[in-house]
């Protein structure tokens, strides 16, 4: 048996589409639950509209909670969880099927998956990192290479066995678990697009210094007892990659933002800077040149 855990928190507004994600699957799901993690926009009226959808309510206690109650509340052999906002395509759950039953060692199998807009239209191609001989290690130097959840199929007994997910962890909570199970565990991947990741002003990754906080928390956690220097060299790579990456993505959030709000912009970029200096400046630059070279064109 395969479940869906669809977590939901204000999002009532994507869930009839996240919930029909899961209705057309080639392989349809032999649960879907709605965990609603105290929502105030009232997702029990979507789900009362599919008889065989369950919804489980909570108080808001984050994700991570709200995924550990969908899993305590299912004895399905396999379990994919799926935010309202996104969307499975119609071979998510025959694909990470199909895979683990052809590794049995394997505790999870991930695809690949691409990013829509709030209308839900396809803006980017395939995003997909294949898995190499070491995970562990490829996680903590490159981050969350896996990139979506949703493209994620666990073996639920495995999966509880590891006691699920961290609820002190407010963000990159995948992170950390994908971290701690490659440690012990193998993982097998595919690279067909099987899920959706839909951008817009609410995703918790737009909150740049929480997720470059929490993505080095799970780094910092590995350099604790008798540790190899393979994974202390990982470590410090890894570092400089998360610091790298959200300096990019915040000074080009703050280039965004520059002409209408100014002030906002520089603050934005001091941060920027503050996380790594390099990757700041280059990619400042890298604006200034490409609009210099718009001007000059036109």
């Amino acid at each position: 048996m395969i479940a869906v855990i669809i977590t939901t928190y204000n999002q009532a507004r994507f869930l009839e589409e996240s919930i029909q994600s899961c209705l057309h699957q080639s392989r349809p799901p032999d649960e879907i639950i709605v965990v609603d993690d105290g929502s105030v926009d009232d997702p029990a009226s979507v789900v009362e509209r599919h008889p065989k959808v369950r919804l489980i309510t909570q108080g808001n206690r984050g994700l991570s909670a709200a995924r550990n109650a969908g899993l305590a509340a299912t004895a399905s052999d396999y379990v994919t969880f799926l935010d309202a906002d996104d969307r499975l395509l119609p071979e998510a759950i025959e694909m990470g099927e199909r895979m683990l039953e052809r590794h049995p060692e394997a505790v999870l199998a991930y695809g690949a998956y691409r990013y829509i807009n709030l209308a839900g239209k396809t803006i980017s191609g395939r995003n997909y990192v294949a898995r190499l001989d070491d995970p562990y290690l490829q996680f903590l130097r490159i981050g969350n290479f896996i990139g979506m959840h949703a493209t994620v199929i666990y073996r639920r007994d495995r999966l509880a066995a590891a006691t699920g997910f961290n609820e002190a962890m407010r963000a990159c909570e995948d992170y950390e678990l994908f971290v701690r199970l490659a440690k012990t565990s193998q993982l097998v991947s595919h690279d067909e697009v099987i899920a959706e990741y839909r951008m817009h002003d609410a995703n918790m990754s737009r909150n740049r210094p929480m997720m470059l906080a929490a993505a080095l928390s799970v780094l910092d956690r590995q350099l604790t007892g008798d540790i190899s220097r393979d994974v202390r060299l990982a470590v410090r790579d890894g570092t400089r990659f998360w610091r790298d990456y959200y300096a990019r993505v915040l000074s080009e959030d703050a280039f965004q933002l520059f002409r209408t709000e100014p002030a906002k912009s520089v603050r934005m970029s001091l941060r920027a800077l503050a996380m790594s200096p390099a990757a700041t400046l280059e990619m400042i630059t890298s604006k200034v040149r490409s609009k210099v070279r718009d001007h000059l064109r036109s």
